[in-house]
């Protein structure tokens, strides 16, 4: 089984490759594009990952993203109740969600596929947890 591993738009954005188990391939994004704690998607990590395990995006079962926006919603929803945040930060943050709801796109041309002949399962996982 061959799994993606994917944290984006958080600081630090990367890429892991696990084939039955065993890490074949990890690499964070700012070693191709030399900007420290970048924070964006890792297309270019994506593909050195791939490549250095002799695979294909169709070779790909499952792709676990490191962001769910379900975890903790109740916790939040209570935190911003009581700690209203500022227009600019409820913007930030509705930028980020909809960035991170496109990720299966992001994926498909990060490896040059349509969305539609990706055969991976893709999984939001709270991002404390991969």
């Amino acid at each position: 089984m061959n799994i993606v591993g994917i944290n984006a738009f958080h600081g630090d954005a990367s890429a892991a490759l696990v084939v039955d188990g065993q890490l074949v391939a990890a690499v964070e994004e700012e070693r191709f594009n030399r900007v420290k704690h970048w924070a964006g998607f890792p297309a270019e990590s994506i593909r050195w990952c791939l490549q250095k395990a002799g695979l294909t995006a169709k070779d790909i079962h499952h792709v676990a993203i490191s962001f769910n926006p379900k975890a903790n919603l109740f916790k939040r929803i209570g935190f911003v109740a009581t700690h209203w945040p500022s227009a600019s930060a409820i913007l930030d943050r509705l930028k980020r969600q909809g960035k991170t709801l496109g990720l299966e796109d992001q994926f498909a041309n990060a490896v040059g596929l349509s969305r539609g002949l990706l055969k991976a399962q893709f999984h939001r996982i709270e991002h404390h947890q991969t």
